[in-house]
């Protein structure tokens, strides 16, 4: 069944506008319910209480850091922003930061003014954002890449937390329009890539045979590599839910992907690629999609994903590799 999760905003707040809007924009796009204290003023103890309470109703936590800390809370001289993020991890809720990269946050600074930074509470900033980049978090350079963020990082805890959420009986459990979106937004970032590449020091170009799309093999492979996924017990031959990265699935799975998944009337294997795999595979254009009709009457319409000609592109220099 297709869920809507109340989703809570973590951040400071006026260095993080635009950030702020983009995350809400994302998450109403991927029909789920955000949640944020801006309507509220600082510096009392019935604020913080209401925060908790609202953090304990969301489904889950998403903190966005830039380079403040934030209005301390009088009691603990620690900023809401950090007492928010301790109390969802301390309720063990789901949770992912998008943490701000230095490169923009440089930018910020030389066209905003030190207001972007933190001046007063340099060493609580410096500890707080040292606790985050220590947990699930991601970077992001421009306001694309907090949108893919928030839409990549609500698959991976949908996948991996039993989330309570808002279920509506007549909706079918279906990623399709969260993958839709990341493919917009890939696309969209891409055009942001190529747009700002003038601006950027070129010290050496990969050679045309290792570049797959927008980015090169080795860029490709070591997210890849990095990625873990748990493969579900009742998929392997032990019986045992095991851990792999990406790079090795998309490597065991090439024929399956290759003749095409759904996770519309399929079989628990497509589902779990379907889900699990193919939208990373899908960020670097690995993957495409077509539309097939499925059920008994062929009445529904339904999303299809196969290896496209960059992928089999990207496995074939890894066979190469491999060879060597």
């Amino acid at each position: 069944m297709k869920k809507k999760y109340q989703i809570f905003i973590s951040s400071t707040y006026q260095d993080l506008k635009e950030e702020r809007q983009a995350a809400v924009e994302a998450i109403l796009k991927a029909g789920h319910i955000p949640a944020g204290m801006e309507l509220f003023s600082s510096g009392n103890k019935t604020q913080l209480e209401i925060i908790k309470k609202w953090i304990e109703e969301s489904d889950i936590f998403v903190l966005i850091l830039g380079g403040r800390y934030g209005t301390l809370e009088s009691e603990s001289q620690k900023s809401y922003t950090e007492l928010e993020y301790r109390y969802a991890i301390e309720l063990e809720k789901p949770f992912f930061a998008i943490v701000m990269d230095e490169k923009l946050l440089d930018e910020k600074n030389h066209s905003k003014g030190k207001t972007v930074l933190e001046l007063d509470n340099p060493q609580k900033y410096k500890d707080f954002k040292d606790l985050v980049l220590s947990k699930m978090c991601r970077f992001f350079e421009n306001i694309t890449e907090v949108k893919l963020g928030i839409l990549e990082s609500i698959i991976d805890l949908q996948n991996e937390s039993d989330l309570i959420g808002w279920v509506r009986a007549s909706q079918i459990q279906d990623n399709s329009q969260l993958l839709t979106l990341i493919e917009e937004l890939r696309i969209e970032n891409q055009n942001l890539i190529k747009k700002n590449s003038d601006l950027e020091t070129i010290n050496q170009k990969p050679s045309k045979s290792k570049t797959i799309g927008d980015y090169t093999f080795d860029e490709i492979k070591a997210v890849l590599t990095k990625k873990k996924i748990n493969i579900p017990a009742s998929l392997t031959s032990s019986g045992k839910e095991i851990e792999k990265n990406a790079m090795e699935l998309f490597v065991s799975y090439r024929a399956t992907l290759n003749n095409g998944v759904t996770n519309r009337y399929s079989n628990e294997t497509q589902i779990f690629l379907t889900n699990n795999l193919v939208p990373l595979l899908m960020n670097f254009g690995l993957m495409e999609r077509s539309k097939i009709k499925v059920g008994f009457d062929l009445k529904v319409e339904a999303d299809k994903f196969n290896i496209s000609a960059l992928g089999n592109k990207f496995l074939s220099i890894y066979e190469l590799e491999e060879i060597k």
